[in-house]
Protein backbone atom coordinates (compact mmCIF):
# COMPACT_ATOMS: atom_id res chain seq x y z
CA UNK A 1 0.00 0.00 0.00
CA UNK A 2 2.72 2.58 0.79
CA UNK A 3 4.24 1.82 -2.79
CA UNK A 4 1.19 2.06 -4.31
CA UNK A 5 0.86 5.71 -2.36
CA UNK A 6 4.01 6.75 -3.36
CA UNK A 7 3.51 5.86 -7.32
CA UNK A 8 0.21 8.12 -6.82
CA UNK A 9 0.85 10.98 -4.73
CA UNK A 10 3.23 13.13 -6.56
CA UNK A 11 0.92 13.21 -9.45
CA UNK A 12 -1.44 14.12 -7.50
CA UNK A 13 0.52 16.88 -6.03
CA UNK A 14 1.99 18.44 -9.23
CA UNK A 15 -2.30 18.41 -10.08
CA UNK A 16 -3.10 20.51 -7.00
CA UNK A 17 -0.51 22.48 -7.44
CA UNK A 18 -0.76 23.73 -10.79
CA UNK A 19 -4.71 24.11 -10.13
CA UNK A 20 -4.26 26.26 -7.16
CA UNK A 21 -2.28 28.97 -9.08
CA UNK A 22 -5.65 29.57 -11.21
CA UNK A 23 -7.36 32.38 -8.87
CA UNK A 24 -9.56 33.05 -12.00
CA UNK A 25 -12.28 30.88 -13.37
CA UNK A 26 -11.15 27.85 -12.56
CA UNK A 27 -12.11 24.71 -14.86
CA UNK A 28 -15.13 22.05 -13.47
CA UNK A 29 -14.00 19.70 -11.48
CA UNK A 30 -15.47 17.04 -13.29
CA UNK A 31 -13.86 17.89 -16.48
CA UNK A 32 -10.39 17.66 -14.80
CA UNK A 33 -11.21 14.41 -13.44
CA UNK A 34 -11.76 13.03 -16.42
CA UNK A 35 -9.02 14.49 -18.37
CA UNK A 36 -6.80 12.44 -15.51
CA UNK A 37 -8.62 9.26 -16.52
CA UNK A 38 -7.92 9.86 -19.89
CA UNK A 39 -4.25 10.38 -19.48
CA UNK A 40 -4.11 7.10 -16.90
CA UNK A 41 -5.86 5.64 -20.70
CA UNK A 42 -3.53 7.20 -22.76
CA UNK A 43 -0.87 4.92 -21.80
CA UNK A 44 -2.97 1.79 -23.70
CA UNK A 45 -1.85 3.49 -27.25
CA UNK A 46 1.53 4.33 -26.28
CA UNK A 47 2.22 0.79 -24.91
CA UNK A 48 1.07 -0.82 -28.02
CA UNK A 49 3.11 1.51 -30.37
CA UNK A 50 5.90 0.47 -27.87
CA UNK A 51 5.59 -2.95 -27.95
CA UNK A 52 5.33 -2.93 -31.75
CA UNK A 53 8.65 -0.92 -32.04
CA UNK A 54 10.22 -3.84 -30.10
CA UNK A 55 9.69 -6.59 -33.06
CA UNK A 56 11.75 -4.11 -34.90
CA UNK A 57 14.34 -2.98 -33.08
CA UNK A 58 16.68 -6.53 -33.80
CA UNK A 59 20.19 -7.00 -33.20
CA UNK A 60 22.31 -5.96 -33.91
CA UNK A 61 20.77 -2.40 -35.00
CA UNK A 62 18.83 -2.66 -31.70
CA UNK A 63 22.31 -1.10 -29.65
CA UNK A 64 23.18 1.42 -32.65
CA UNK A 65 22.99 5.21 -31.71
CA UNK A 66 20.52 5.45 -34.74
CA UNK A 67 17.99 2.82 -32.79
CA UNK A 68 18.22 4.84 -29.83
CA UNK A 69 17.59 7.88 -31.40
CA UNK A 70 14.81 6.56 -33.43
CA UNK A 71 13.56 4.87 -30.18
CA UNK A 72 13.68 8.04 -27.94
CA UNK A 73 12.08 10.30 -30.42
CA UNK A 74 9.99 8.66 -32.70
CA UNK A 75 8.88 5.82 -30.53
CA UNK A 76 8.60 6.80 -26.91
CA UNK A 77 8.23 10.62 -26.98
CA UNK A 78 6.13 10.72 -29.88
CA UNK A 79 3.95 7.87 -29.14
CA UNK A 80 3.11 9.45 -24.99
CA UNK A 81 3.09 12.82 -26.19
CA UNK A 82 1.21 12.06 -29.20
CA UNK A 83 -1.29 10.11 -26.85
CA UNK A 84 -1.39 13.02 -24.21
CA UNK A 85 -1.93 15.57 -27.25
CA UNK A 86 -5.14 13.96 -28.25
CA UNK A 87 -6.72 13.84 -25.64
CA UNK A 88 -5.79 17.20 -24.80
CA UNK A 89 -6.95 18.60 -28.47
CA UNK A 90 -10.04 16.73 -29.12
CA UNK A 91 -11.51 16.18 -24.76
CA UNK A 92 -10.06 19.92 -23.72
CA UNK A 93 -9.96 22.09 -26.06
CA UNK A 94 -13.62 22.24 -26.90
CA UNK A 95 -14.60 22.88 -23.19
CA UNK A 96 -16.24 25.94 -22.58
CA UNK A 97 -14.13 25.96 -19.39
CA UNK A 98 -11.34 26.20 -21.90
CA UNK A 99 -11.48 30.03 -21.35
CA UNK A 100 -7.51 31.26 -21.49
CA UNK A 101 -3.91 29.82 -22.19
CA UNK A 102 -3.53 28.79 -18.63
CA UNK A 103 -6.47 26.62 -18.69
CA UNK A 104 -4.44 24.60 -21.64
CA UNK A 105 -1.65 24.30 -18.90
CA UNK A 106 -4.28 23.13 -16.17
CA UNK A 107 -5.34 20.43 -18.43
CA UNK A 108 -2.16 19.45 -19.82
CA UNK A 109 -1.07 18.89 -16.35
CA UNK A 110 -3.95 17.19 -15.16
CA UNK A 111 -3.51 14.56 -18.43
CA UNK A 112 0.26 14.15 -18.04
CA UNK A 113 -0.25 13.50 -14.50
CA UNK A 114 -2.42 10.56 -14.99
CA UNK A 115 -0.42 9.28 -17.87
CA UNK A 116 2.70 9.34 -15.21
CA UNK A 117 0.35 8.16 -12.84
CA UNK A 118 0.05 4.60 -14.59
CA UNK A 119 3.70 4.63 -15.48
CA UNK A 120 5.08 5.33 -11.85
CA UNK A 121 2.87 2.51 -10.36
CA UNK A 122 3.84 -0.14 -12.92
CA UNK A 123 7.56 1.07 -12.18
CA UNK A 124 7.12 0.89 -8.33
CA UNK A 125 5.24 -2.52 -9.07
CA UNK A 126 8.56 -3.88 -11.07
CA UNK A 127 11.82 -1.79 -9.11
CA UNK A 128 10.14 -1.00 -5.89
CA UNK A 129 11.24 1.54 -2.78
CA UNK A 130 14.51 2.84 -5.43
CA UNK A 131 12.68 3.57 -8.41
CA UNK A 132 9.74 5.50 -7.11
CA UNK A 133 12.00 7.35 -4.86
CA UNK A 134 13.83 8.62 -7.80
CA UNK A 135 10.95 9.06 -10.45
CA UNK A 136 9.88 11.26 -7.30
CA UNK A 137 12.20 13.65 -8.06
CA UNK A 138 13.07 13.82 -11.73
CA UNK A 139 10.83 11.10 -13.81
CA UNK A 140 7.70 13.22 -12.37
CA UNK A 141 8.86 16.61 -12.61
CA UNK A 142 10.22 16.15 -16.04
CA UNK A 143 6.66 15.02 -17.28
CA UNK A 144 4.91 17.53 -15.83
CA UNK A 145 7.79 20.12 -17.37
CA UNK A 146 7.19 18.60 -20.63
CA UNK A 147 3.09 18.68 -19.95
CA UNK A 148 3.14 22.73 -19.47
CA UNK A 149 5.52 23.49 -22.31
CA UNK A 150 2.51 21.63 -24.06
CA UNK A 151 -0.38 22.91 -22.83
CA UNK A 152 0.96 26.42 -22.28
CA UNK A 153 1.13 26.48 -26.52
CA UNK A 154 -1.55 24.41 -27.06
CA UNK A 155 -3.99 27.36 -24.83
CA UNK A 156 -2.40 29.74 -26.89
CA UNK A 157 -3.22 28.13 -30.19
CA UNK A 158 -7.45 28.42 -29.03
CA UNK A 159 -7.07 32.11 -28.92
CA UNK A 160 -4.75 32.81 -31.73
CA UNK A 161 -7.00 32.17 -34.42
CA UNK A 162 -4.54 32.82 -36.89
CA UNK A 163 -1.80 30.99 -35.31
CA UNK A 164 -3.79 28.12 -34.06
CA UNK A 165 -2.35 24.92 -36.07
CA UNK A 166 1.22 26.12 -35.85
CA UNK A 167 0.67 26.72 -31.87
CA UNK A 168 -1.26 23.33 -31.95
CA UNK A 169 2.21 21.45 -34.36
CA UNK A 170 4.75 23.50 -32.29
CA UNK A 171 3.14 22.15 -28.59
CA UNK A 172 3.37 18.18 -29.45
CA UNK A 173 6.61 18.94 -31.11
CA UNK A 174 8.64 20.95 -28.14
CA UNK A 175 7.38 18.15 -25.26
CA UNK A 176 8.57 15.25 -28.05
CA UNK A 177 11.71 17.39 -27.92
CA UNK A 178 12.50 17.55 -24.76
CA UNK A 179 10.99 13.91 -23.61
CA UNK A 180 12.90 12.35 -26.69
CA UNK A 181 16.17 14.22 -25.94
CA UNK A 182 15.39 13.30 -21.79
CA UNK A 183 15.00 9.42 -22.82
CA UNK A 184 17.84 9.41 -24.86
CA UNK A 185 20.66 10.11 -22.45
CA UNK A 186 18.95 7.17 -20.70
CA UNK A 187 18.36 4.46 -23.09
CA UNK A 188 21.82 5.11 -24.52
CA UNK A 189 23.46 3.98 -21.25
CA UNK A 190 22.48 0.83 -22.19
CA UNK A 191 25.25 0.49 -25.04
CA UNK A 192 28.36 -0.69 -23.28
CA UNK A 193 30.20 0.45 -26.14
CA UNK A 194 29.31 3.72 -25.83
CA UNK A 195 29.88 4.00 -21.97
CA UNK A 196 33.09 2.93 -22.58
CA UNK A 197 34.08 6.40 -24.51
CA UNK A 198 31.65 8.34 -22.58
CA UNK A 199 30.41 7.87 -18.78
CA UNK A 200 27.11 7.33 -17.61
CA UNK A 201 27.94 10.56 -15.16
CA UNK A 202 27.97 12.25 -18.61
CA UNK A 203 25.07 10.76 -20.29
CA UNK A 204 23.15 11.16 -17.04
CA UNK A 205 23.85 14.85 -17.03
CA UNK A 206 23.00 15.28 -20.62
CA UNK A 207 19.49 13.82 -19.25
CA UNK A 208 19.40 16.45 -16.20
CA UNK A 209 20.15 18.91 -18.25
CA UNK A 210 17.44 18.57 -20.61
CA UNK A 211 14.84 17.93 -17.60
CA UNK A 212 16.58 21.01 -16.24
CA UNK A 213 15.95 23.05 -19.07
CA UNK A 214 12.56 21.72 -19.92
CA UNK A 215 11.87 23.01 -16.26
CA UNK A 216 13.00 26.13 -16.16
CA UNK A 217 11.11 26.97 -19.58
CA UNK A 218 7.87 25.64 -17.80
CA UNK A 219 8.49 27.63 -15.07
CA UNK A 220 9.10 30.85 -17.41
CA UNK A 221 5.91 30.00 -18.86
CA UNK A 222 4.20 30.26 -15.99
CA UNK A 223 5.33 33.18 -14.55
CA UNK A 224 4.81 35.05 -18.01
CA UNK A 225 0.89 33.65 -17.76
CA UNK A 226 0.67 34.60 -13.81
CA UNK A 227 2.01 38.22 -14.48
CA UNK A 228 -0.49 38.51 -16.82
CA UNK A 229 -3.47 37.53 -15.24
CA UNK A 230 -2.54 39.43 -12.24
CA UNK A 231 -2.02 42.62 -14.13
CA UNK A 232 -5.62 41.84 -16.14
CA UNK A 233 -7.19 41.16 -12.82
CA UNK A 234 -6.22 44.51 -10.87
CA UNK A 235 -7.11 46.44 -14.26
CA UNK A 236 -10.13 44.70 -13.67
CA UNK A 237 -10.29 45.10 -10.00
CA UNK A 238 -9.39 49.19 -10.41
CA UNK A 239 -12.60 50.20 -13.37
CA UNK A 240 -14.89 47.74 -11.21
CA UNK A 241 -14.15 48.71 -7.63
CA UNK A 242 -13.61 45.00 -7.14
CA UNK A 243 -11.96 42.04 -7.45
CA UNK A 244 -13.07 39.93 -10.25
CA UNK A 245 -13.21 35.84 -10.48
CA UNK A 246 -13.70 35.67 -14.46
CA UNK A 247 -10.37 34.48 -16.43
CA UNK A 248 -8.55 37.38 -18.25
CA UNK A 249 -9.53 38.97 -21.55
CA UNK A 250 -6.31 37.02 -23.39
CA UNK A 251 -4.91 38.66 -26.66
CA UNK A 252 -1.30 37.80 -28.23
CA UNK A 253 0.78 40.01 -29.39
CA UNK A 254 1.48 39.16 -33.54
CA UNK A 255 5.14 39.34 -33.26
CA UNK A 256 5.03 37.17 -30.27
CA UNK A 257 6.73 33.60 -30.68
Amino acid sequence: MFLIALAVAPGIAVCLFIYSLNKYGKESMRHLVIAFILGMAATLPALLVQLMAEDVRTEPWRHSIVSYIWYAFAVVALSEEGSKFLVLRLYAYPKRDFREPFDGVVYGVMIGMGFATVENIEYVRQFGLETGVSRFFLAIPAHAAFAVLMGYLVGRAKFERGRSFGLLVKGLLVAVLFHGSFDFFLFVQQNREITHYLSTGMLSFGAFATFYIAVRLAMRALRMHQAMKEEAAEADAGSTGEESNQPINYKQSENDG
